[in-house]
């Protein structure tokens, strides 16, 4: 997909550095915090959540590395690049027995960064989808996972979703025995999720949302929040939530153009007005999907209606 360049002067266009610069919009603490256990959870029969320490974008401080089976078990997304929380997690998952396989959903660092230091403390490889192993940078994918495939380790048969458009390469793990299916980035326990333009596409994420409904997911594990008990009512709240701002977006065009700045204020005013820098990367995002659709055009520095 097409890097954009930044659509304000304070935002930068890498998902990182995004997160980094939404961190000290929020004023959040950035960097290593002192020194503290992960909690780990029971959230499906068979696969607990061990939530790591994370860059990851606020109100979210960390991400739940999924572990999934019983004696022999694979790690999904083990995202912290810090090394107590690497050292912790895998002392936790080499209490739990034999691990078959690093999973990865998606390539950002908030989900990747610790993979390579987990597969090097267990001798284990890393699973990703062929779109992530190409947008890693230093970490080598021994197997590229495809829709479809079940992954049979511990006890757990874990079914492949392959749902791209928060990340190119994002796949989701469905327990084949419980429904409960790993989300990844797809869904957040709390809030809803950016789709930026750098490396994400909105209609291919709606898309995604509605495949996700039609393969009969259970409960979804996020890998920010806690559990959702009714997947399929996230699901729909998401997709409702999509349409709205679409048609928000679509009421701020003009006759002529306007930029990205003026039509955040207008289609994001329910969004705190620190956040719209954010705002105007899922806005872009919107704005894209409009301009598939007929329905606007971009001229010069802005976008406006078509007549």
């Amino acid at each position: 997909m097409t890097e954009l360049a930044p659509p304000h002067p304070g935002m930068p266009a890498g998902i990182d550095a995004i997160y980094a610069e939404v961190r000290r919009l929020a004023g959040a603490a950035d960097g290593p915090l002192p020194p503290a256990p992960p909690e780990v959870t029971e959230v499906a029969p068979g696969i607990v959540s061990v939530a790591v320490r994370t860059p990851t974008l606020p109100p979210a401080t960390h991400t739940g590395c999924f572990v999934a089976g019983v004696d022999e078990v694979v790690a999904i997304d083990p995202g912290s690049p810090y090394p107590d929380q690497q050292e912790a997690l895998a002392r936790e998952i080499g209490g739990r027995g034999g691990l078959v396989a690093v999973i990865l959903t998606h390539h950002h660092g908030d989900h990747a960064g610790g993979a390579s230091a987990l597969a090097r403390a267990l001798g284990a490889p890393v699973w990703a989808h062929a779109a992530t192993a190409a947008a890693l940078s230093g970490v080598e994918v021994a197997r590229h996972l495809e829709h479809g495939e079940v992954l049979a380790v511990g006890g757990r048969r874990l079914r492949v979703l392959y749902t791209p458009g928060h990340a190119a390469g994002h796949v989701c793990l469905r327990d084949e025995a419980s429904a409960a299916t790993v989300a990844g980035d797809m869904v957040a326990g709390v809030g809803t999720i950016l789709i930026d333009p750098a490396g994400g596409h909105m209609a291919t994420y709606l898309a995604s949302l509605e495949a996700m409904l039609a393969a009969g997911v259970g409960a979804l594990l996020p890998a920010h929040g806690p559990v959702i008990d009714d997947g399929p009512a996230k699901l729909r709240e998401y997709l409702a939530h999509r349409r709205m701002r679409e048609d928000r977006v679509r009421a701020a065009l003009a006759d002529a153009p306007r930029t990205a700045a003026d039509l955040c204020v207008q289609a994001y005013a329910d969004t705190p007005p620190f956040l719209w820098p954010l705002a105007e990367r899922a806005l872009l995002a919107h704005l894209i999907k409009l301009v598939e659709d007929g329905a606007a055009v971009a001229e010069g520095d802005g976008w406006r209606r078509v007549t």
